[in-house]
């Protein structure tokens, strides 16, 4: 069984990226996902270099920061994207808008010289019912994978989001490996570790349980148990590998 520990949030601020980079340096974590247009991108950027078994893929985001494009439906009065609430109260959404600023944010993680691996969303924004298909089909045209698509049964690929909040020690991660074992061959947990920053707790609803995270994922139980069960950590380059024969 391959588990990939995929860290969200890479770019949001510094101590984000430093957490990102122990949990790999020092645990389990092999991928990450960059919010580019972010403040604390171009530090990620720095930290992604020296670390080449961090596996980089594109974290959209359409509930934080601004557009890379004229998207006037998807911003307030500030010019900044919708808050994560009134994102998911929005029943309506320029088409063409969505798919221009998706592709924008793809072409600028592209011309950043990583390879793309995979990609997902800040908040879950790509699983918006009204959103998903736009941002299926322009995903598609790049041939990688898409967190949580169906797209992928070849691979038994599946996703959880459960190590997280009050749902935090190395017994319940345990308990999310075992639940999946023998149900699929690729499973995706998403994870969010990070050093406290200033920037963080002005920006984020989720800030103290990260530190916790960053513990459990470079715990060496973890490290030491999973070998013991068969499992491999990895990241997104086998599914990609699959979505690129299709």
């Amino acid at each position: 069984m391959h588990v990939i520990f995929n860290a969200d949030d890479f770019g949001l601020t510094p101590g984000v990226n430093l957490g990102i980079a122990q949990a790999c340096q020092a645990g389990v974590v092999r991928s990450t996902t960059l919010m580019v247009g972010m403040a604390a991108e171009q530090h990620a950027l720095e930290i992604a270099s020296s670390l080449p078994s961090l596996a980089v893929g594109l974290h959209l985001r359409f509930t934080a920061g601004s557009p890379l494009t004229a998207a006037a439906d998807l911003v307030g009065n500030d010019g900044q994207f919708l808050a994560k609430e009134r994102f998911w109260q929005k029943q309506s959404f320029a088409e063409q808008q969505v798919a221009d600023e998706v592709t924008a944010q793809i072409e600028h993680f592209l011309a950043t010289g990583l390879s793309l691996t995979h990609v997902d969303s800040h908040h879950h924004v790509h699983m918006h019912p009204k959103l998903q298909p736009v941002i299926e089909e322009v995903v598609d045209g790049y041939q990688v994978p898409l967190r949580a698509s169906c797209r992928y049964h070849s691979q038994q690929y599946m996703f959880s989001q459960d190590f997280y909040g009050d749902r935090l020690s190395l017994d319940k991660l345990l308990a999310i490996i075992e639940r999946y074992r023998g149900r699929c061959e690729v499973l995706e947990i998403m994870c969010h570790p990070a050093y406290l920053d200033q920037p963080l707790i002005e920006s984020s609803g989720y800030v103290l349980a990260r530190a916790t995270e960053l513990d459990i994922l470079t715990d060496e139980r973890l490290s030491n148990i999973l070998p013991q069960w068969g499992v491999v950590t990895g990241d997104f380059k086998r599914l990609r590998r699959a979505v690129a024969t299709v």
